[in-house]
């Protein structure tokens, strides 16, 4: 039987370079394809991968507690109001909320940051020392803010990556010790940061007190998230009740009053993000099939063509032998090896087309898998298999004299 495999084989080779030029642009479509279908989910799993990764880079057993914003009507019509969070809040939660391990406020807001000329747009935060560690954040150079840079209003600060790069022009410079200026005011760097990539390298921390009362103005006492590390992640639903409970009582609320804040749990974030990246890459995926579909419409049409070609061949074999199953066999084979050699190449260009791609969706890298290399070869031969059915069977149904006569 293997002898006999490898024999038709041969000869289906043999018949598509007859033609080679209408063999080559019948693979085209299935190349295409199959390079479609495996650049488009590249590109999906390399984003779902990133979007994944900065994700966890926020740190684990996380809740992040932020203001409501609330909208109702007045006589000046649409109005929409915020509650901000205050320092007795974020203590209340310190003292009462007993399955939180560590509490990490923040005042952010934007401001325009200079540095000998070189002038950028920055979000900077006001944190505590305990924020570096609840929000996962490392130090390259330098030192994170401390307690007595909370307590002392310090005018010191620590630079992301595209921080240092927009103001010191490079991130091979070390500022630690530099000035810089945030709203006519001079701050010490004492700290560069370690990428996390993406948009969260565009930032500047410094002491929460410090940031309440030079940029926000003395007396602000305001919060604009809270960042919770909660002791485990058994703990994580009893921790969001607890928090709730103390908010909405600090609040004021009645039992049946609508939260005016939000408690993102980092968990769930997590798989809502991952559930809808891997259903954008299955989209992705799908509408890249529909070119397969069209490549094996292709691979019908040829093969039903060569049918045409080769009714007398047809005729002469079956006149001295050939049964039914060897010229469907014969054919079927043909359209397989149209499909495969197809598919092999869709998958190369594919891998290729994926990293070139891959910039235009804002993605750092393409993820060509495996899984996704294995079903575009094993859909690549499926098609050719049944689009080439059907022409495979014509001509093993065709009668022997009737083919013989066939001009």
């Amino acid at each position: 039987m293997a002898k006999k495999l490898l024999v038709i084989l041969r000869g289906a080779f043999q018949s598509l370079t007859v033609h080679k030029l209408r063999s080559a642009l019948t693979m085209l479509g299935v190349v295409i394809g199959v390079g479609a279908v495996i650049a488009l989910v590249a590109v999906g799993r390399g984003t779902q991968a990133q979007v994944m990764s900065q994700l966890q880079s926020l740190g684990s057993n996380i809740l992040i507690v932020s203001p409501q914003i609330r909208f109702g009507f007045s006589r000046t019509g649409l109005q929409q109001s915020v509650r901000r969070f205050t320092n007795a809040e974020v203590d209340a939660i310190k003292a009462l909320a007993t399955s939180v391990r560590l509490v990490a406020p923040e005042y952010s807001t934007s401001v325009t940051v200079s540095h000998l000329g070189k002038t950028a747009s920055i979000t900077v935060r006001g944190v505590t020392p305990e924020y570096a560690e609840v929000r996962n954040w490392s130090v390259a150079n330098g030192r994170f803010i401390t307690a007595e840079d909370n307590t002392n209003m310090s005018a010191v600060v620590v630079l992301g990556q595209t921080a240092v790069e927009e103001l010191f022009g490079s991130t091979l410079v070390n500022p630690t010790g530099d000035t810089v200026r945030i709203n006519r005011q001079n701050y010490t760097v004492v700290g560069v940061l370690k990428a996390k990539g993406g948009n969260n390298d565009n930032v500047i921390f410094m002491p929460l007190r410090t940031a309440q009362v030079k940029l926000g103005g003395a007396g602000n006492k305001e919060i604009t998230s809270i960042s919770l590390q909660v002791r485990s992640d058994k703990e994580m639903d009893f921790a969001q009740a607890q928090v709730r409970a103390i908010l909405r009582t600090l609040h004021g609320l009645s039992a049946t009053a609508n939260d005016d804040f939000m408690i993102q749990n980092q968990a769930d974030l997590l798989n809502t993000v991952e559930s809808t990246t891997g259903a954008f890459t299955t989209l992705l995926g799908s509408i890249a099939a529909i070119s397969l579909l069209v490549g094996g419409i292709g691979i019908m049409n040829i093969m039903l063509v060569s049918v045409t070609e080769r009714t007398r061949e047809i005729g002469l074999r079956k006149a001295v032998g050939a049964k039914r199953s060897d010229i469907l066999l014969q054919f079927l084979v043909e359209a397989v090896v149209l499909s495969g050699i197809g598919g092999i190449i869709g998958v190369i260009a594919g891998a290729g087309a994926a990293q070139i791609i891959t910039p235009l969706f804002g993605t750092r890298q393409a993820l060509v898998t495996v899984d996704s290399v294995v079903l575009a070869l094993v859909v690549s031969l499926a098609v050719g298999i049944f689009f080439g059915l059907y022409p495979a069977n014509r001509a093993a149904r065709l009668n022997p004299i009737d083919a013989l006569r066939y001009e």
